[in-house]
């Protein structure tokens, strides 16, 4: 048996084996999305209250997050930090969905739809990562580590209320998650860096 065609085995075998457990993950993803998702029988005090969820807390985040500065205003690192980790943190979402076009639920027939929504790319969502990247900033902050739990807690909602409402799947708002924190934590690695070139 040659040198190239055991490669070649190899490289199949590990081609394989990716597709299995991202067709495995895939699955797992329409799984849990189909469990939150609503349908014709669903409250529509919950439907009402997932409409309102779906947008609402950004704005309180924002306001939230305005206050802070306000309060804050002697402190500039504070807006500074929070610029930086918001403008990081959606920059690389756009990447990935420039990257990767993900379809929304209701492009491939999934599940049902109680919002209208463009048909674009799903991962990650916009606007978790919006909203995450605020609170991922603030929780790196231990003054205002409440304030950046009340955030988190919003942004939770609002996923919930994406997810039921049939536009993202959780995949979408754990990516976001995951986005928001890692341009948190080099955010605050500059940062850090930053004060120990100072000192």
């Amino acid at each position: 048996m040659s040198r190239s065609y055991r490669k070649n085995r190899t490289q199949a075998a590990f081609h394989i084996k990716h597709l299995s457990e991202r067709t495995v993950m895939q699955s797992l993803n329409h799984e849990i999305f189909l469990a939150l998702n609503a349908d014709e029988s669903s409250p529509l005090f919950l439907l009402a209250t997932a409409r309102l969820l779906a947008e609402l807390p950004i704005a309180l985040a924002v306001l939230v997050a305005l206050y802070i500065l306000v309060r804050r205003k002697s402190e500039k690192a504070y807006a500074l930090r929070l610029v930086l980790t918001v403008t990081l943190a959606m920059a690389a979402a756009y990447v990935i969905r420039k990257l990767h076009y993900n379809p929304r639920p209701f492009v491939i027939d999934l599940g049902r739809t109680f919002i209208e929504h463009a048909p674009t790319a799903s991962f990650p969502s916009f606007h978790g990562t919006f909203m995450f990247s605020l609170a991922a900033a603030l929780l790196f902050c231990p003054k205002e580590r409440a304030s950046g739990m009340a955030i988190l807690l919003l942004g939770l909602a609002t996923a919930w209320a994406r997810i039921y409402l049939g536009v993202h799947y959780p995949l979408d708002m754990l990516g976001a998650l995951i986005t928001a924190c890692a341009a948190a934590a080099a955010v605050h690695c500059c940062f850090r860096l930053r004060k120990q070139w100072a000192g």
